[in-house]
């Protein structure tokens, strides 16, 4: 029994890590995946130029980001909040090349998505 138990859970992760890639690989279809593309975007931009950053700046854009990501995943995200989190996170990072175009990315989907 175990061993059959054992097959169903490898099929079942197997046909989830394929939906999961396939859903990746697309583009947005909907603001709020167009939201999602670009915060996904920052994310990895983020941790691309992360060294170039002091230290302190390090943390708390990360804890920055952590917000906004939270925001946005919030039942009913509120504008001002995700925009004022935007900003400080593009304060803390005014440094790194390549990061302010994924914020303009993220604010443009923000706008379309909440306005």
């Amino acid at each position: 029994m175990a061993k059959e138990k054992f097959e169903l859970v490898f099929l079942g992760g197997g046909a989830m890590l394929n939906a999961i890639s396939n859903r990746l690989r697309r583009a947005p279809v909907t603001p709020r995946e167009e939201v999602g593309a670009a915060m996904h975007d920052l994310a990895r931009t983020f941790e691309e130029r992360r060294g170039v950053l002091e230290r302190a700046a390090q943390a708390a854009a990360g804890d920055e980001l952590a917000a906004i990501g939270s925001e946005l995943c919030a039942a009913a995200p509120g504008r001002h909040v995700v925009d004022a989190r935007i900003d400080a996170f593009e304060r803390l990072v005014s440094g790194a090349e390549e990061l302010p175009e994924a914020i303009n990315r993220l604010r443009d989907a923000v706008g379309a998505w909440l306005d």
